[in-house]
């Protein structure tokens, strides 16, 4: 007999086979129950056949199972296993028995987060975990959904580079045959390079940043959401990202409105702010947040702002000199520029703008962020050919996640973080 995941088993009457891990065990005298788990849920099994219950001693929590049973319809008390629905075992095949396990699954003793990431293979067993993930996966393909339907290429860029994409000296280095290299800590100066020829280009890459931090907020691998459209100012790129952005909630209420139960999310379509940099300033300031113009957004500010105006916080016309060496110089008597940051959930989500084109330009903003231009030539000389202004911006993955379920700590929306001190498993 075809094995069915449980889902479609629960669906089912009469007959079905299904594999799976075992979640929890419960011994009665005449009577043997089970929790059976795989990707789409828990059902209960009962066992009244006293020829298994040999069989049932031997078994321990997540050793992989087959059993073949029949259907029926019973009243559940479990907060997990499907409701309405038990499997009255009449085979029972042992695939694969569990040794004692390091952490449990079926979360009756709770671990730190340090030992389930240790443990991580396991961790992502549990309902809750691969909620996190199952919404990922729709937030990722979201993203992709929304930008191939407004006519957008998708392109991959290296993840070794010869220099810093965007400036400053935090790249893990690594050695390229006879010649240094670096990790690239962001696909910036490649997807200019193809904007300014392709129009409109989007990717989804993993990026390395080699900041020895040790925060709620940072991982030193990340993956990023990243567009960059010809044609384009500050203003166009941050339009694409609130409808983005908008787009990815609708579907994950959508499709994952299991999920959000399951997490105790209740998640809305958010609406957008937008307001200079100046404007966010003098906000803070009025709410009793130490803060000057010049000043970085800290913790405290974005998650002030996010506070004051629920949904996406656009905060553009930074200074310059907060801002990498590419993006535009919008008001040199101001000192403004044509970057932004986008918040949302408490933190900052998403930093972009419009671009420098003009090569002339660019290297006078390398040499104010104390760069020397010689190792950018194959960068500068790309818009010495007719290239239209430009601009785009990258969201982290991770901190979306993070931000719209509410997490803790941004490694519970990595799969297998990378920090400082973890590099394994």
């Amino acid at each position: 007999m075809e094995s069915l995941s449980i889902h479609e088993a629960a669906k089912k009457s009469g007959k079905v086979t299904i594999r799976g891990w075992i979640h929890e065990l419960r011994d009665l005298a005449n009577i043997k129950f089970l929790q059976l788990r795989d990707i789409t849920g828990i059902i209960q099994c009962v066992i009244k056949d006293k020829k298994f219950f040999p069989d049932f001693s031997k078994l321990t929590l997540e050793t992989v199972i087959q059993v073949e049973g029949k259907i029926n319809k019973a009243q559940i008390k479990s907060e997990i296993a499907i409701k309405g629905v038990e499997l009255e075992v009449t085979n029972l095949i042992i695939l694969n028995k569990a040794e004692e396990l390091p952490i449990q699954v079926n979360e009756k003793v709770q671990a730190g987060l340090s030992k389930r990431l240790d443990h991580r293979s396991l961790d992502i067993r549990k309902p809750k975990i691969q909620a996190i993930f199952k919404i990922q996966s729709t937030i990722a393909n979201s993203f992709r959904e929304f930008f191939y339907k407004q006519g957008f290429i998708e392109i991959q860029t290296p993840g070794i580079i010869a220099s810093a994409s965007e400036g400053g000296t935090e790249l893990f280095p690594l050695q390229y045959f006879e010649k240094k290299a670096y990790l690239a800590q962001s696909p910036q100066l490649y997807k200019q390079l193809a904007a300014i020829s392709l129009e409109k280009v989007f990717l989804t890459l993993p990026v390395w940043r080699a900041e020895k931090h040790n925060t709620i907020r940072h991982l030193n691998e990340i993956r990023q959401l990243d567009i960059e459209v010809a044609f384009a100012d500050e203003f166009v790129v941050m339009k694409y990202m609130e409808q983005v952005v908008i787009h990815i909630v609708k579907q994950v209420i959508k499709e994952n409105k299991k999920e959000l139960d399951l997490l105790g999310i209740k998640l809305e379509v958010p609406k957008a702010k937008y307001m200079t940099y100046k404007e966010a300033i003098e906000i803070l300031q009025k709410h009793k947040i130490k803060i000057k113009y010049g000043d970085d957004l800290e913790t405290e500010s974005e998650k002030k702002l996010c506070e004051l105006y629920k949904g996406i916080v656009f905060i553009h016309d930074w200074p310059q000199t907060l801002k990498p060496f590419y993006i535009w110089p919008k008001d040199n008597k101001e000192k403004t520029s044509g970057g932004f940051d986008a918040l949302y959930g408490g933190i900052e989500i998403c930093s972009g703008g419009q671009r420098i084109h003009i090569p002339e330009i660019l290297e006078k903003q390398l040499r104010i962020k104390n760069l020397n231009p010689k190792d950018f030539k194959w960068y500068i000389d790309s818009f010495k050919y007719g290239a239209p202004m430009h601009g785009g911006w990258s969201i982290g993955l991770e901190r979306l996640t993070m931000a719209m379920l509410k997490l803790d700590n941004i490694r519970e929306a990595c799969l297998f973080p990378r920090d400082r001190e973890r590099i394994t498993p």
